[in-house]
């Protein structure tokens, strides 16, 4: 399996040619939330994906993406799955995941609230509506390894019964609103944030996560920092050459110290 490396292409053709070696499926998918307006900036968050499907496609298009997530996933791994929603539109993210629950083999296990420590717009043009300052990100599981999917929580105590207690991880996260906004992707994910779910997450150093809409790079960046190895796919081929120019940018020592204990871990058979 190829590993630390971006497919210019679509993730559903990425995933046809992996196998089934992926220990964390870690994304923010495209939300399905621009919307024409009176300037017809419809489509403003990506350079090339049409962020503005029928509600039905875009369902149809997030169950067939978890059937590839099936088809890679090692037992007991988990998605994380970064979504919101629109003003318009505010249903739509529970929809799909109703949906998913529906036609997958996955369901939910837990749900992470990311309160995003940045600046954010406060809504004040809206007589109803609150100032968002949290996401969602929906912990997935097979429906089939609720009670065993992995985790990083480490045992603390041993009870007298030998009922085992383990460290407190809360479902609350603070991290960094994103990487901060590019011309190629206005909606860029969170190092900060990615860091911390793989701590949680990812099971073991170097485990191989998956980013099926990785944009300009930020959770293969995160996996780096923290000794994982990364796959990823991005149909836009400028964001592609934004994350190579970022690989060029590490200092030649960090990527030489970065391979080497890559090849000194041992990966299981």
């Amino acid at each position: 399996m190829i590993i630390n490396k971006v497919f210019n292409e679509d993730a559903m053709v990425t995933m046809s040619k992996l196998p089934q070696q992926v220990d964390l499926v870690l994304t923010s998918p495209p939300y399905n939330t621009s919307r024409v307006n009176t300037k017809n900036l419809y489509n403003r968050r990506y350079s090339k994906f049409v962020d503005c499907m029928s509600d039905s496609n875009y369902i149809k298009w997030t169950i067939e993406i978890f059937k590839g997530y099936e088809k890679i996933l090692k037992p007991n791994g988990v998605i994380l799955y970064n979504l919101s929603y629109s003003a318009e539109k505010p249903s739509l993210m529970h929809q799909v995941v109703a949906a998913i629950i529906e036609k997958t083999d996955f369901m939910i296990a837990d749900t992470i609230v990311w309160k995003k420590t940045g600046g954010v717009f406060p809504c004040v043009v809206s007589p109803n509506k609150l100032t968002r300052v949290t996401e969602t990100i929906y912990v997935f599981c097979r429906k089939n390894e609720l009670k065993t999917f992995k985790t990083n929580k480490r045992v603390t105590s041993l009870r007298e019964t030998g009922q085992k207690n383990y460290a407190n991880i809360t479902n609350f996260i603070e991290a960094a609103n994103n990487d901060g906004a590019t011309d190629l992707n206005k909606a860029t994910f969170s190092s900060d944030l990615v860091g911390k779910l793989i701590d949680i997450y990812a099971p073991d150093k170097f485990s191989v996560i998956y980013d099926s809409f990785i944009g300009t790079g930020t959770t293969a960046r995160a996996a780096m920092k923290k000794d994982m190895c990364f796959i990823g796919s991005e149909i836009d081929p400028d964001q592609v050459a934004y994350f190579h120019t970022y690989l060029e940018s590490i200092p030649k020592l960090e990527r030489r110290n970065y391979k080497i204990r890559l090849l000194l871990h041992e990966f299981p058979e």
